[in-house]
């Protein structure tokens, strides 16, 4: 029996531990993955990956305990000029349509001096090497003026484009170096929800924002009853679409309420079991919040059935399946 019970505290106490790192999204908008290569005897030629998404599983207390997913749209590739960039997308460089993602995933940081060295898989096309990337925290938990929580990372380093098969016709390949410079430049937020707000179209009300406001005052399970009600008799006059639902559940996780945010978000996944990867993303946060890492694991394998290019959904599963 003791032996039982000291398994069970191991467990709860592993389970506790990889979840102690928060999942910060990566804000694209206003991040940059860039990059430098040398038309030889020209220019530099400046380019940039704009389409990507990233999640940080964030630990401050111990980077050392950090790790981040990202996936880039490969044919998002921006160099200012569009012929280049179409060049770029073809078979004979990136092959955008026979490899439309690039995609990164740490494996491990470690402390160097006063800043981190952060080792991951980058795969470009169909190869996959081992990276180092020296990184710079430029950014502790802050908030923005609107509440947001955010973290801010600086990276650089060297790749040799031929060792992913970027290689290009036989002219440009001996033109462009193959030696290419990467900028990072990461700002990742968890947002805050208490600034979103309910949005409907003109002619309909927000069955959110009634959702919401009824747990307030009524509690949950008025507020359930109100929602099957409205859905029934009144459809047409309510916006029902997933995201209302949604909203309600990562307000009421963002205050602590997490048994209602569950039972919300299942009703979600009820509702619109098909519609959005984000739906099962939430309903694994909301079941991670309740200790369900089970049915959390479920979820978020639902979420990447729908969307496999979720990092949310990844970063997850990375800490409830190690390995």
């Amino acid at each position: 029996m003791l032996r039982r019970l000291t398994i069970g505290w191991l467990l709860s106490l592993i389970a506790t531990v990889s979840f102690a790192a928060e999942k910060f999204p990566v804000d694209s908008g206003h991040s940059k993955i860039g990059f430098t290569a040398t038309l030889v005897g020209v220019a530099d030629v400046d380019g940039r990956f704009p389409d990507f998404d990233g999640t940080i599983s964030y630990d401050e207390a111990d980077l050392t305990k950090s790790s981040v997913t990202a996936i880039i749209k490969t044919a998002s590739i921006d160099t200012g000029n569009s012929d280049r960039d179409s060049d770029l997308k073809g078979a004979n460089f990136f092959d955008a349509n026979k490899y439309p993602t690039i995609r990164f995933q740490s494996k491990s940081i470690q402390r160097q001096g006063n800043d981190y060295v952060m080792t991951g898989t980058l795969t470009i096309r169909d190869v996959t090497r081992d990276v180092v990337i020296p990184l710079v925290w430029r950014q502790h938990k802050t908030p923005d003026p609107w509440q947001n929580t955010r973290i801010g990372f600086e990276g650089r380093l060297k790749l040799q484009r031929k060792d992913y098969g970027v290689i290009g016709p036989t002219f440009w390949n001996n033109a462009i170096s193959n030696e290419v410079e990467i900028e990072l430049r990461i700002t990742a937020q968890n947002p805050n929800f208490d600034r979103w707000n309910f949005q409907a179209p003109q002619s309909k009300k927000s069955i959110g924002a009634v959702v919401y406001d009824t747990i307030g005052k009524d509690g949950l399970e008025a507020a359930l009853r109100q929602y099957k009600e409205l859905k029934q008799h009144e459809p047409d006059a309510y916006a029902f679409g997933s995201g209302q639902l949604n909203l309600v559940g990562r307000k009421l996780l963002q205050h602590g309420k997490n048994k209602e945010a569950l039972e919300i978000l299942k009703l979600n996944a009820e509702m619109f079991p098909k519609e959005a990867a984000a739906i099962f993303d939430s309903l694994g946060d909301a079941y991670l919040a309740v200790g369900d890492n089970e049915n959390a694991t479920e979820s978020f394998k639902k979420s990447l059935a729908l969307d496999p290019g979720d990092t949310s959904a990844i970063e997850s599963l990375r800490r409830l399946q190690p390995g």
